[in-house]
């Protein structure tokens, strides 16, 4: 009798231990999958974001006429020092510019790699994701590929020039052997684990909850191991972005947070699928903070000029389809040479911010858009005589802030001038900016005939 009682208290022994080993592979792979997936689709957007604002950086009329020989030349120059501007700042191991030899061949033309970089006209190796690029799409690589510098997944923009034609094409890549150790990492893990928990699967009969909790928070352990993976590759691609995002949100999702729901008895897949959430949205905050620094001018917080050239983009297709009704409006500060000359460029610099305070408060920061040192536009739904109580408004606020003394010890004006977008006449943007910015520089020499161009003035 003891004898049976024995081996059902084996097969028992055996039944927990397969499902042990069940639960555990089964949870391990699920995890490794929805880590390994989120992981892949973020990285995928974010490189996305990087080209995409790299390629609408780089002049397209300037690139599509380089050749081998222009490598001294400044425009080769300069495109090479934009790419090598975001090689450094975000920590790119790769960015290059390539050309369509047609055919479905691609070849380098610009690549500011230090270290092996690819020789313009060298063959660059052909993925659908380049080609969707040379059509004028972005994508991006589902899978990776392998060349000589190794294998990669890889993010293309296309560079267009004054005709809307696609004059080159710009690429990061990203490495698959690094995504790969990860995920190779994780399974590793998931291994000891399930065989741990098979050396302790007796132990679970005479002190299963217990036991299973221990597990459990081990478990808990190598996903916090995970967690801090993600935070390195934030870390790695843009070190001042990752410490926002982090310090937004270390006090709501601390490890100690999440060991003290198990401790007081939550359940432990539920704290482990919470763990997985708050990976993934802290990577999509990122993202979300990257793409705001990637579209904000860094000194008065209104949008940059990569915001208003995808601005003028969206007005040209409307235009286009006969569907545009606005009106442009264009600012200039007045004497700022004076302020940068007689009291310094940081004087200059909070000249620059209160006339985007000026300016925002009328219209608002997130339609208002610094293009040039000194220079702003916005775009509106208004006709002339509605913009002009604009400018009325416009004009009171500089009178009540020149009331009170300011650090640059000069009045504060801005020159405006503004433009109507007419149907029929106007073919494209540029048309209806063009005689914005003539009207404002009349207004400007208005301003300069009555006040000259001392700076001893007051308004």
């Amino acid at each position: 009798m003891r004898k049976i009682r024995f081996g059902l208290t084996g097969g028992y022994l055996a039944v927990i231990i397969v499902l042990l080993l069940t639960i555990n592979f089964t949870l391990g792979f699920v995890l490794i999958k929805q880590s390994g997936d989120s992981i892949i689709s973020l990285l995928q957007e974010r490189m996305l974001d990087i080209s995409n604002t790299a390629a609408d950086a780089i002049d397209g009329d300037v690139l599509g006429k380089l050749r081998a020989e222009d490598a001294d030349t400044p425009e080769y120059r300069k495109i090479f020092d934009t790419l090598e501007l975001f090689r450094k700042n975000i920590d790119l191991q790769y960015i290059y510019c390539v050309r369509d030899a047609g055919g479905k061949r691609f070849v380098f033309t610009i690549d500011p790699s230090p270290v092996t970089p690819g020789i313009f006209g060298e063959a660059v190796v052909y993925t659908d994701a380049l080609y969707r690029a040379s059509l004028g799409a972005a994508a991006v690589d589902q899978k990776p590929y392998v060349d000589a510098w190794g294998k990669f997944y890889s993010a293309y923009s296309p560079v267009f020039d004054s005709n809307g034609k696609v004059a080159g094409i710009v690429a990061v890549d990203f490495s698959a052997d690094w995504y790969d150790e990860q995920i190779l990492g994780f399974v590793r893990t998931i291994v000891i684990t399930c065989f741990l928990s098979l050396m302790i699967g007796a132990l679970v009969v005479f002190a299963a909850t217990g036991r299973l909790r221990h597990e459990f928070r081990y478990l808990y352990v190598q996903l916090n191991i995970l967690a801090e993976n993600v935070e390195e590759l934030i870390h790695e691609i843009s070190n001042r972005s990752y410490k926002k995002v982090r310090s937004a949100y270390a006090d709501e999702n601390t490890n100690e947070t999440f060991a003290e729901n198990i401790q007081i008895g939550f359940d432990e897949i539920s704290a482990l699928d919470e763990k997985i959430i708050s990976m993934q949205k802290k990577l999509r905050d990122y993202i979300t903070l990257a793409h705001s620094q990637a579209y904000t001018d860094a000194l008065t917080g209104v949008g940059n000029k990569t915001a208003y050239l995808d601005l003028t983009r969206h007005l040209d297709r409307m235009i286009q389809e006969g569907i545009a009704v606005f009106s442009v409006a264009v600012f200039d500060m007045n004497g700022l040479k004076t302020i940068n000359d007689n009291y310094g460029h940081e004087c200059g610099d909070l000249a620059l911010i209160d006339a985007a305070n000026v300016l925002s408060s009328v219209f608002g920061s997130d339609n208002l858009y610094r293009i040039g040192g000194d220079e702003f536009i916005t775009v509106v739904k208004h006709d002339l005589g509605e913009m002009q109580m604009f400018f009325n408004a416009i004009d009171d606020k500089l009178v009540e802030i020149n009331r009170t003394p300011n650090a640059y010890k000069f009045p504060l004006a801005i020159a405006k001038g503004a433009a109507v977008f007419t149907s029929g006449r106007d073919k494209e943007f540029r048309e209806v900016f063009k005689r914005a910015d003539d009207n404002m520089y009349a207004n400007k020499a208005k301003y300069y005939n009555r006040y000259g161009r001392g700076k001893n003035y007051v308004i």
